[in-house]
């Protein structure tokens, strides 16, 4: 490389958002530490870190960086002295936001345990055969149910479609489905599983926040939400495949058809071992009526349960655990940077002054419109992870739904809908654009038709949900 192109390099300018992220960084430390300096009562200007945190991540920061840096906001505003933010930092590691973290982890060091033994593409090519394979509406059925399951059951969206999506796109090649209408079958079909899962992230941090069982949480917003995305999904990506009929998989996806159809005794074994594990232990907890804690035992007893019936050895199953769990590390260390975060805003007075800011103007209001205005904010004011957004409403806005009358139950809905209506607009996303990725489809204007009406249809359900609850 010549002198004069590293200095064209060097010379390239900065991308408009980092700049504009840069910039406001910097002034928010600064007004932080004017705050610190002129004022006892922070009151609303508690809430600069979170206001930070939002920008930041809607400016396309690395969500981890977003979090710390508002971290380090919140500690210059309130005056935290170190041994203050060492024993955060530490309770934070027993917080119900870290907790929700290690659960994730433990799901996808179990994820890795299905795959590596066959167990999960078992359990999905039993579910295509068991369905049938003889007509283009059995394979649709087939594809969405499993994604649903596979879903479900490893409580990601991204790593279950991505053990699924090779096995299912030669069964579509094979019926002439679009590229396009499989990514919209992935994208709802999967979906819809990540809500009604029992030990999916969704499901046990609303569960644990609204403080309800699984069971209510099904009745009152899991399953209602799930129904009209997997409907809703079923007849877009029929929609979809009449638009698209031309945009087909190539011969070589077709000629994996019958490539690795044949499971082994061992996989075959694993993939009960699995599914009755995890029935098993839902079942279990439905009847002791477990808090979202059990989920940790749920992820360690099925993994190791599902690692003995594939025949793994137990440094391999360790191995494979390890592997799986790293990956979502860094959502870990998100959690646990986030609860500090939140403790010192409730240090700061932030949330009585918000509350005493909108108690007036929502005492009147009843409980319909205060969940539907909850909805909105989590939707497209709350930026981030999906737990995140939870745990922050929560704190946010509960304190004011209980005086307004909602009922735990309303309040779950509120909080299932503001935090996971985004997955399907109104903007691309990286769920909606990594089932493209999967499905091979570079039609991203089909897949936001689609997320755009299922997303249409589901704020209609939760209106028709908060009027009712």
């Amino acid at each position: 490389m010549t002198s004069n192109a590293v200095r064209g390099r060097a010379r390239a300018p900065l991308p408009v958002k980092k700049v504009i992220a840069g910039t406001l960084l910097v002034v928010a430390l600064l007004a932080a530490v004017v705050l610190n300096l002129v004022t006892d009562d922070l009151a609303l200007w508690g809430l600069l870190p979170i206001v930070v945190y939002a920008i930041l991540v809607l400016l396309e920061v690395n969500v981890v960086l977003a979090t710390g840096a508002a971290v380090v906001v919140g500690i210059l505003l309130t005056g935290a002295g170190p041994l203050e933010i060492g024993t955060m930092l530490s309770e934070s590691l027993g917080s119900f936001i870290a907790v929700i973290g290690l659960i994730i982890m433990l799901g996808a060091g179990l994820g890795r345990i299905a795959s590596d033994t066959g167990a999960a593409q078992t359990l999905v090519r039993g579910l295509l055969n068991g369905i049938g394979l003889s007509s283009p509406v059995r394979i649709q059925i087939g594809i969405m149910l499993a994604s649903s399951v596979l879903v479900g059951a490893l409580g990601t969206l991204a790593g279950a479609n991505a053990i699924l999506a090779p096995i299912v796109i030669p069964v579509a090649a094979a019926v002439s489905r679009s590229r396009p209408s499989v990514a919209a079958m992935l994208h709802a079909g999967g979906a819809a599983g990540l809500v009604i899962g029992p030990f999916t992230p969704p499901v046990v941090t609303i569960t644990g926040a609204a403080g309800i069982s699984y069971a209510e949480y099904l009745v009152v917003a899991g399953l209602p939400m799930a129904i009209v995305t997997w409907g809703t999904g079923f007849f877009m990506a029929r929609f979809i495949q009449r638009r698209t009929e031309e945009d087909q998989y190539s011969e070589e996806d077709l000629a994996g058809l019958d490539a690795g159809s044949s499971a082994t005794a061992r996989e075959k074994r694993a993939a009960v071992a699995f599914i009755g594990t995890l029935v098993a232990m839902a079942v279990l907890g439905v009847v002791l009526e477990a808090g979202f804690e059990y989920a940790i035992l749920v992820m360690v007893v099925t993994a190791i349960v599902t690692a003995l019936a594939g025949g793994m050895k137990p440094v391999d199953a360790l191995t494979s655990f390890y592997t799986g769990a790293a990956q979502l590390l860094w959502l870990f260390f998100l959690f646990w940077l986030f609860n500090p975060l939140l403790v010192m805003m409730e240090e700061s007075g932030a949330y009585e002054a918000l509350l005493d800011a909108l108690r007036p103007a929502l005492a009147d209001a009843g409980p319909w419109p205060f969940l539907m205005l909850t909805l909105v904010i989590g939707w497209v004011g709350v930026a981030g992870a999906a737990v995140a957004q939870v745990t922050l409403i929560d704190q946010l806005l509960w304190p004011l739904a209980a005086t307004v009358g909602v009922p735990a139950t309303a309040w779950s809905a509120a909080l299932l809908g503001g935090s996971q209506i985004d997955w399907f607009g109104p903007f691309p996303n990286a769920d909606m654009i990594g089932q493209m990725g999967l499905a091979r489809s570079a039609n991203l204007r089909m897949m936001l038709v689609n997320g755009w009406t299922i997303m249409g249809a589901n704020l209609l359900l939760f209106a028709v949900l908060f009027a009712v609850l």
